[in-house]
């Protein structure tokens, strides 16, 4: 495995040629265990950053800022050719996979959905969160359309749900990429403008039984995602947003 964990720490790095992108993406496709190794690399690659950067924000030593300041720059090591936290998530990859058991960083058993596409919707949800008149694609007066046009992209159907008992005012919908597969977003408001998403994406997880639900916290998003019909599921929105199990419980049924 050390080899294709070599090879997928480079394919998140952006530097992979087309050939070995394409074998990446078609163990990710097919092999579970590499899509759990996906999801342990990116999310320690998030508690690194954000070490790094809460160290950033930490007062320099007085000893040590005079220590560079007096040091010679011809003198001063070169910069790493990679950042900072990508040897600290290593060594978080280190722990999450072979540690405590195969529990997750959080001490959980890992979500059924891999976090590597949750994490590519919440940077989206980032941008698009942000914009008024753009938010969607295509709005609201148009769902008939936004079932048909993303469902067949996607290739999985559904129903947009009803979830105005919450408050959510159905706002429309976009298209997404995430892992190299599209992923339907419906964007919903609330009265105070904070806009909560349905992101879905076609799975080769049948989900089959009663759903269930998983939380999770990434890039200052609460998630909770399920897998049902064939399908992946999340419900994401601000970090602390109350209310985003309840949602996504209804809109397992209602969807």
């Amino acid at each position: 495995m050390a080899d294709f964990s070599e090879k997928l720490s480079a394919y998140l790095d952006g530097e992979l040629d087309a050939a070995d992108t394409a074998l990446v993406e078609a163990r990710l496709e097919s092999d579970p265990d590499a899509r759990l190794e996906m999801d342990a690399l990116i999310q320690a690659d998030a508690l690194a950053q954000e070490f790094f950067e809460a160290q950033l924000n930490e007062p320099i030593p007085f000893a040590l800022a005079q220590q560079i300041k007096a040091t010679p720059l011809a003198d001063r090591p070169a910069p790493a050719t990679r950042p900072v936290w990508a040897t600290l998530a290593a060594s978080l990859v280190i722990f999450a996979l072979g540690g405590i058991g195969g529990y997750s960083l959080k001490g959980q058993e890992p979500p059924v959905q891999t976090a590597g596409w949750l994490a590519a919707v919440a940077d989206y949800h980032a941008v698009y969160a942000g914009q008024e008149r753009h938010l969607v694609e295509v709005g609201a007066d148009e769902a008939d359309h936004i079932e048909t046009w993303l469902g067949n992209t996607i290739g999985a159907s559904f129903s947009i749900p009803d979830l105005s008992g919450f408050g959510l005012t159905f706002e429309g919908g976009r298209l997404l990429v995430a892992n190299g597969k599209p992923v339907a977003q419906l964007m919903y408001r609330t009265a105070d403008g904070t806009v909560i998403a349905l992101c879905l994406q076609r799975s080769n997880n049948p989900g089959d039984g009663a759903p269930v639900f998983n939380d999770q916290t990434i890039n200052g998003f609460d998630f909770v995602s399920w897998s049902a019909n064939g399908a992946d599921y999340v419900v994401i929105g601000p970090e602390g947003q109350p209310g985003l199990t309840d949602i996504a419980t209804t809109a397992a049924v209602d969807i």
